[in-house]
């Protein structure tokens, strides 16, 4: 299958790096929202185990601001549409994260990893309590790092969309905090960045259908919609200046989340 193909390439291409460097490799996996970065993560992770490998994956999803750290932050950003709900650069607890990786990183044989539920408020979302946070033991050798918006970087102020986007701009400079403990990276850049809403659609019905609340199909399309302008924006930038130079591959997907004949 193709899938079989996509995942034993990654594997190999990973086994590589991991033979030459220290446990705790951090390798960061950047693609929009619904594209499959959990789904892949997940699958990677599951053969490295089977390899004998200690490995984590985690999402920077689970570093968003609480409930009522994001309504705060709407109501000081009141005029920002960006801001007013979770998702964009600032919506982010930038030094929890930074905590996490450093502790993962560094080889701590127990790591308290966060987590957020989408599900809670309407589809809204929270972080959990600390009581239901995940701990990690022993110290992972290989830990997935992903996110929609991993490695994007500030661009010059004549590139912005609007001026909404210079807080959105200035927010990604605390970003590299977590940008500069990466060892490798992994980009999966679509045909069309458009593809996102149809795959964020899915993925809300999907979480709908196993009982868990969630947006409405026309709420979550005016969700992601608003995410469009930080594609069209940062993924360019992305592409001349990502977080790692070494240890990076770019794959280009199509609308089935998987490898393009068009481009690699």
């Amino acid at each position: 299958m193709k899938t079989d193909k996509f995942y034993s390439e990654l594997v190999e291409w990973i086994s590589a790096q991991l033979s030459r460097e220290e446990p705790g490799y951090l390798l960061g996996v950047n693609g929009p929202q619904g594209c499959g970065k959990s789904t892949l993560t997940s699958a990677l992770c599951e053969r490295f185990t089977k390899k004998g490998k200690r490995c984590l994956t985690i999402s920077i999803d689970d570093f968003y601001l609480t409930r009522a750290e994001q309504i705060k932050l709407a109501a000081d950003h009141a005029d920002n549409p960006f801001l007013q709900q979770r998702g964009y650069p600032g919506t982010h607890d930038i030094e929890l994260g930074a905590r996490v990786l450093r502790s993962l990183k560094s080889g701590d044989m127990n790591v308290s990893i966060p987590r957020y539920d989408k599900s809670l408020h309407g589809g809204k979302g929270d972080r959990l309590p600390e009581s239901e946070w995940t701990q990690v033991e022993g110290g992972p050798e290989l830990i997935f790092v992903e996110g929609w918006m991993l490695g994007y970087s500030p661009v010059d102020k004549k590139k912005l969309p609007n001026r909404h986007f210079e807080e959105i701009n200035e927010s990604l400079k605390n970003y590299e905090a977590w940008h500069r403990q990466l060892d490798g990276f992994l980009q999966l850049a679509p045909l069309d960045p458009h593809f996102v809403v149809d795959w964020r659609i899915e993925a809300e019905q999907k979480m709908r259908a196993q009982g868990r609340a969630g947006m409405s199909d026309v709420e979550i399309r005016a969700y992601v919609e608003k995410f469009l302008p930080a594609y069209e924006t940062y993924l360019p930038r992305l592409e001349e200046a990502p977080p790692v130079l070494r240890n990076r591959r770019r794959i280009v997907i199509g609308k089935d989340r998987l490898p393009s004949e068009l481009g690699g």
